[in-house]
C-alpha cells in the first residue's frame, strides 16, 4: 500500500531528528538535507531503512540528489508503484 505525503515526510523528519539529535519540529521539509550535518554512511543507514518501510529500491544518494525533505518526498511519491 502506497504511502501518503505526510507519512512519508514525517517518517524521514523523525530518522534524521533522531540522529541529529534534535527535536523533530527543528527538521523542516525545506531545510537543505546537508545542513544537519549527517555522515555519509549514516544517511546510506537511513535510506536503506525507508527502503525497507516503502518496500522500494531508492538510490543511496537520493537525499543528496533531492536535497531537502520535501523534495525526496516528492520524488517517492511520483515513483511509487500503484
Amino acid at each position: 500500500m502506497n504511502k501518503t505525503y505526510t507519512e512519508i515526510s514525517g517518517w524521514i523528519i523523525e530518522r534524521i531528528a533522531h540522529h541529529a539529535e534534535l527535536e523533530s519540529e527543528k527538521v523542516t521539509l525545506d531545510a537543505e538535507i546537508v545542513n544537519f550535518r549527517l555522515d555519509s554512511l549514516l544517511m546510506v543507514n537511513i535510506t536503506s531503512e525507508l527502503e525497507e518501510w516503502l518496500g522500494m529500491e531508492l538510490s543511496p544518494s537520493i537525499f543528496w540528489e533531492m536535497g531537502t525533505i520535501a523534495a525526496t518526498t516528492e520524488w517517492i511519491l511520483e515513483n511509487q508503484e500503484a
